[in-house]
């Protein structure tokens, strides 16, 4: 059989077939599932995570999961949504561990803005503050529940509109607005007993 043969029966193969291949250690059938769902996973990744995450990296963590994983996948669901959900867990894993190494940068005072703007050197004092106020809302954040917190991380931090999220959690519009809700004000209730 030929190299085009080879590839083109690859592409032919269908989702239970690449689980057999990929269990009994087929190289080919790894590649091909690789290539098959690389750009999703990709996508996922991108939508869950800060821009500034290292994607291959953790696109690399999915598949590793996911080769290890191959003997539970039972086929109660499908392939797309096991993968799915393996993705999930991992950017949801990454997020737990680079949260407590995230460093805000708060001003919350439009007047400081202006005047940093002027100024070159940098005001101890000024940064002393927003390095504190910074530490605070992580702490706040902290408190919250993993749930609300995630939410209110990626909506507030992310950038992410209530649609993506409730795509990327597989949860209804109005669980992830309540989430934001709660979150928000159990984090405003934190930072108002510090600032009082």
């Amino acid at each position: 059989m030929d190299r085009s043969t080879s590839a083109k029966k690859s592409i032919d193969m269908d989702n239970e077939q690449l689980v057999s291949g990929c269990r009994a250690g087929d190289k080919q059938c790894q590649r091909v599932l690789f290539k098959k769902y690389r750009d999703r996973v990709f996508s996922i990744i991108s939508h869950s995570l800060s821009p500034y995450v290292d994607k291959d990296d953790i696109i690399q963590q999915v598949f590793i999961k996911i080769y290890r994983s191959l003997d539970n996948f039972k086929g109660l669901s499908s392939l797309d949504t096991w993968i799915y959900r393996i993705t999930l867990k991992v950017c949801i894993d990454q997020q737990r561990k680079k949260y407590r190494k995230r460093q805000l940068k708060v001003i919350h005072n439009p007047d400081i803005l202006e005047n940093q703007q002027d100024v070159t050197k940098p005001n101890p004092y000024i940064e002393h503050e927003q390095k504190e106020l910074s530490d605070q809302i992580l702490n706040g954040l902290n408190k919250l529940s993993m749930e609300k917190r995630l939410v209110v991380t990626m909506f507030e931090m992310e950038g992410f509109s209530l649609e993506d999220i409730s795509k990327i959690l597989k949860k209804p519009i109005g669980t992830i607005k309540s989430r934001l809700f709660h979150g928000r004000k159990e984090l405003a209730a934190f930072l108002r007993n510090y600032l009082e």
